[in-house]
């Protein structure tokens, strides 16, 4: 009960005023009915009739106020309880969470080593061998920040793990919990990688923070794995004023029984197998099971999907509600003869409830086309997660070659496109096939259309207007095709001036490496020049002289 309280939430709270307008509605139907009471009064079962009236009247006013707050509940899209939803996931994001409080320059790790200086070297040596994954970075204190955002850029992590030190931040005590929320605030909202959180720690905090923070990871379906670094045996340091000697130790015993609630707390719920562990760096084989739990879900088709906790939304329950109390209030609201009334009135209920059971009918349609609106839907409102998984779920459950699976997997990649994971996209879009005739032409474009958009992401130009020819001769009325086909062309023309303007430069650049050659040109232009002014001007003398003789 707690938990579905606790993920209660309300995506249009705007619409839940419109529930204040029962208010003055009961108003008027107290009004009129002060004006029909006051009219049958002069009848000789007037008290008796005023009577029913009152009551049917009470009735059908406190069904229908009923169904228009359960119709107001429905549009505001209220949401409790939580469910978990299949996403596919491609690529992994690993944020290494590092304790630099005071009491991890204690110098109780292998080797004589600071067990700062230990995470120093474990940590970078797991960055070494985590080549296809992407890396954030944060740093626990008193307080938790993100030092750097998801990078690619090995190097950038491992001068930061050179440089830990507590004299990074200024806040004091030991928070392993603003730590890690730290890290699930850092993700993105509509991230299509896995994540993955390291806390590298002595287990040592001063705000007891950790269960909650763990709870709330569980949530969120991101593993936690805590790898303690130090010895249990207690020892003595300097803390962070420079004048107080206190005790620290590897507070492993602490770490585990915080895992093992944390664990069984959500085995009983929906957040179960959170994967959240305590490791000890000391411990053989430490680093491999780290390791492995990333690398499992690169490069193997069936491990690519994950599970991610929504909560649920009600809109549906809420309007089974408002039809039900709508039906009873109109059943209520009929005044009946004490002969015939029951039978009457299970007549009307009954004539209802087929009524409404035929509109159903008429109107539902599949699950398979239900399951592809409510991911279009999802999908337009920007829930692209929510999309992801009702898109992947139909794609799974259909038959391959059913049109419905086409569709869904189609819908899948261009959920992928909006999300800028071209590559996804584009394996989604290659098992299509739009070569085949047998497709609608309109769905055979649209699959050409969006392979197009995706190689123009990839500046390949030239492929890219092959495809949006190929998406103009399935479905010569797809204007957007031919404008992109344009473009292309456009662009395919522009990079060909660039490249002649660049051999012309090139040449320029020629004659300005060889300055003697220029010279001896231009000499022989200005000897040339000479003698042409020096006939013209000869000629001219002649023809002078003549006319002056």
């Amino acid at each position: 009960m707690i938990q579905t309280l606790a993920s209660f939430s309300v995506e249009k709270p705007q619409i839940l005023f419109s529930a204040l307008a029962i208010f003055p509605a009961i108003l008027f139907v107290i009004i009129k009915f002060k004006r029909i009471q006051r009219a049958i009064s002069s009848q000789t079962d007037g008290y008796k009739s005023s009577h029913s009236l009152k009551f049917f009247l009470i009735l059908r006013t406190a069904f229908r106020c009923a169904a228009w707050i359960s119709a107001v509940l429905a549009l505001s899209e209220i949401s409790f309880g939580s469910k978990k939803i299949p996403v596919h996931k491609s690529g992994s994001n690993v944020f290494f969470v590092f304790d630099i409080s005071y009491s991890m320059l204690a110098d109780d790790a292998p080797q004589k080593l600071t067990r700062l200086d230990a995470v120093k070297i474990y940590a970078s040596s797991l960055i070494g061998v985590l080549d296809s994954s992407s890396f954030s970075a944060v740093l626990a204190k008193g307080d938790g920040f993100v030092a750097i955002p998801e990078t690619e850029d090995k190097n950038a992590m491992l001068n930061l793990v050179e440089n830990l030190s507590p004299k990074l931040m200024t806040s004091g005590g030991s928070s392993l919990g603003k730590g890690i929320e730290a890290a699930l605030s850092a993700i993105p909202a509509q991230s299509a990688k896995s994540q993955y959180i390291f806390v590298f720690t002595d287990g040592d905090e001063t705000d007891n923070l950790l269960e909650k923070s763990l709870e709330k990871a569980a949530k969120f379906g991101v593993p936690v794995s805590l790898v303690g670094f130090g010895s249990e045996n207690e020892i003595e340091i300097t803390a962070g004023d420079g004048k107080t000697r206190v005790k620290t130790a590897l507070r492993a015993k602490k770490i585990g029984k915080i895992v093992e609630e944390v664990n069984k707390s959500n085995s009983t719920s929906i957040f179960k197998n959170s994967n959240c562990r305590y490791i000890d760096s000391k411990t053989a084989g430490s680093a491999w099971q780290l390791l492995n739990q990333v690398k499992k879900n690169s490069g193997e088709e069936d491990t690519t999907l994950s599970y991610e906790v929504q909560h649920v939304n009600r809109h549906a329950f809420f309007i089974f509600w408002a039809i039900i109390f709508l039906i009873l209030s109109f059943v209520s609201a009929e005044r009946f003869s004490p002969r015939n009334s029951r039978k009457t009135a299970i007549k009307r209920a009954s004539l209802l409830l087929v009524n409404f059971s035929l509109l159903i009918f008429m109107t539902s349609c599949s699950s398979e086309k239900k399951q592809v609106l409510n991911g279009v839907w999802a999908w337009y409102e920007g829930k692209y997660t929510s999309a992801t998984a009702k898109f992947l779920k139909l794609a799974q459950k259909s038959e391959e070659n059913s049109i419905a699976h086409k569709y869904a997997v189609f819908d899948l990649s261009a959920t992928y496109l909006s999300m800028g994971e071209n590559e996804a996209a584009f394996d989604r879009l290659s098992e299509l096939n739009p070569d085949n005739k047998t497709l609608p032409p309109e769905f055979r474009s649209a699959a050409y259309y969006n392979t197009g958009i995706i190689l123009t992401r990839k500046n390949d130009y030239k492929n890219a207007a092959e495809y949006f020819k190929k998406a103009i001769l399935a479905d010569s009325k797809n204007l957007n095709a031919k404008i992109n086909l344009e473009l292309c062309e456009r662009e395919l023309v522009q990079k060909q001036a660039n490249s002649a303007q660049a051999q012309m430069q090139g040449i320029n650049e020629d004659k300005q490496q060889n300055p003697e050659m220029s010279n001896e040109i231009f000499e022989l232009i200005r000897e040339q020049e000479g003698k042409k002014w020096q006939n013209m001007s000869e000629s001219n003398e002649n023809k002078d002289d003549v006319l002056d003789y």
